[in-house]
């Protein structure tokens, strides 16, 4: 609003006595009519409870009730192939998914054990959620022998049954990883050498991620090894862990290598050299 605007004069100041009452007079008329008119369309008052404002506190339950059913199922998908030991790469979506939905069981009782109390209805009601919250509970007793009674207790059963999906996501990772290594790598079993050096010389973006990645999960894969008796799908064990070990530190130690990083080269060279020679599994 300009200066002028904010200090515009009202006309009426200006007006005769007598046409400032024909005026009033005509607006209180007006007025009534209005609302008459307005009165027939006002609602039955409400008490002060119905129409207190529902603050964020209101609407995070109806949120969780939603998350939490959706969730569910995903976590049932994912314990079925767990239970197989299926943990193939094209499961790695599925367990992520399982493990994103026990999360968010957490993250409610974490938060706020009184919403997940409000829940319980919900829980009750579903399948999903009633077999989910069983799995987590039986999981708890069989390692500690009672069934969670505290909130604190039931926290820690669902963080027990996340841990079974990290583990999940793990394998299921490392087997993607196995198949997405084969494309630096000739149809003979030999590495690309010129492939790899060509991709580094033109600072590949894609061939860096790929060796990020590999490079965390050639340590998973190592962490594996050392626990011994590893199944990272039906029928893949430790000699296939073994193969992917060496063929993953080879391409690690070239392209190190390539982009004058001995130290790394090094390394990678030796954990190549180490499991090309002995076949270092713990049964």
């Amino acid at each position: 609003m300009s200066d002028i605007d904010e200090f515009a004069f009202d006309d009426d100041l200006f007006k005769l006595d007598d046409d400032l009452e024909e005026i009033k007079q005509k607006d209180t008329a007006k007025t009534q009519k209005v609302n008459e008119d307005i009165e027939d369309f006002k609602p039955e008052k409400e008490s002060s409870d119905s129409i207190r404002k529902r603050s964020s506190r209101d609407f995070h339950p109806d949120m969780d009730a939603l998350l939490i059913t959706a969730q569910s199922s995903m976590i049932i998908d994912g314990m079925k192939k767990y239970t197989e030991r299926d943990f193939s790469a094209g499961n790695l979506p599925m367990y992520l998914e399982a493990l994103n939905g026990v999360n968010l069981y957490i993250k409610i009782l974490d938060r706020n054990p009184k919403n997940y109390h409000k829940l319980k209805a919900v829980i009750n009601a579903d399948p999903d959620c009633q077999e989910v919250e069983n799995i987590a509970f039986n999981l708890y007793k069989k390692i500690f022998g009672n069934d969670p009674e505290t909130d604190q207790e039931k926290l820690v059963a669902f963080e027990k049954f996340s841990a079974l999906f990290k583990d999940a996501v793990n394998r299921a990772t490392l087997a993607t990883s196995m198949k997405d290594i084969k494309k630096y790598f000739l149809l003979s079993g030999g590495l690309d050498e010129i492939k790899v050096s060509q991709l580094v010389t033109v600072n590949d973006e894609e061939l860096k991620r790929d060796i990020s990645n590999l490079q965390r999960y050639i340590a998973l894969g190592l962490a594996y090894i050392e626990k011994g008796n590893v199944e990272i799908i039906k029928g893949l064990r430790g000699r296939d862990l073994n193969n992917y070990i060496v063929r993953g530190s080879q391409l690690l130690a070239y392209y190190f290598k390539l982009i004058k990083n001995e130290r790394l080269a090094d390394y990678y060279a030796r954990i190549n050299t180490i499991y090309s020679k002995y076949f270092v599994v713990k049964d």
